[in-house]
C-alpha cells in the first residue's frame, strides 16, 4: 500500500480528503488536534463568532475517510532518500509520497514596522486576547 502524510491546514485536509483509494493510507500529522479555519477569526475577536463556530477536531473533518489517521505531532526533519519522516517525539513515519503543506505567516511586504499597527490574526488566543491587549 502506498503511504503519505501531511499536515491539517487546508492543503493537508484537502489532500486527506481527496484521497479516496482503498490503495493510499494516509497520515496527517499536526501540533493541534483541530482544523481551525483561519478567514474567520476576524469574527471570534469582533465577538461576531465563538472559536468553536471555526474549529473543528481533525478526527471528525476526516471520519469518512477510512484509509486516513490522524496523528498529534510536529514533523521536525525528513530524509527523501529513504523516504521518512521524523517526528519530535522521536517517531520515524515511511512515506511513499510526501505532502508539505506548511501553512502561512503574515506578510507586511517589507514594511515589518506595520505588525505593531497591524498585528497577524492566525491563532484563537490573538483573536480572544491579544488582539484587545494592544
Amino acid at each position: 500500500m502506498a503511504s503519505s502524510y501531511c499536515r491539517g491546514g487546508f492543503g493537508g485536509l484537502r489532500a486527506a480528503q481527496a484521497s479516496k483509494s482503498e490503495l493510499v493510507d494516509v497520515t496527517l500529522v499536526d501540533r493541534r488536534n483541530f482544523h481551525l479555519f483561519q478567514p474567520l477569526l476576524y469574527q471570534v475577536a469582533t465577538g461576531s463568532l465563538s472559536p468553536g463556530q471555526i474549529s473543528a477536531p481533525l478526527r471528525s473533518v476526516l471520519s469518512k475517510q477510512k484509509k486516513t489517521r490522524v496523528l498529534l505531532g510536529s514533523v521536525e526533519d525528513g530524509d527523501p532518500d529513504s523516504k521518512q519522516g521524523f517526528l519530535e517525539d522521536g517517531a520515524v513515519l515511511p512515506y511513499d509520497s510526501l505532502i508539505v503543506a506548511t501553512g502561512s505567516q503574515t506578510s507586511y511586504f517589507g514594511h515589518n514596522d506595520w505588525q505593531e499597527w497591524a498585528p497577524g490574526l492566525k491563532s484563537t488566543w490573538l483573536a480572544l486576547f491579544d488582539i484587545h491587549l494592544t
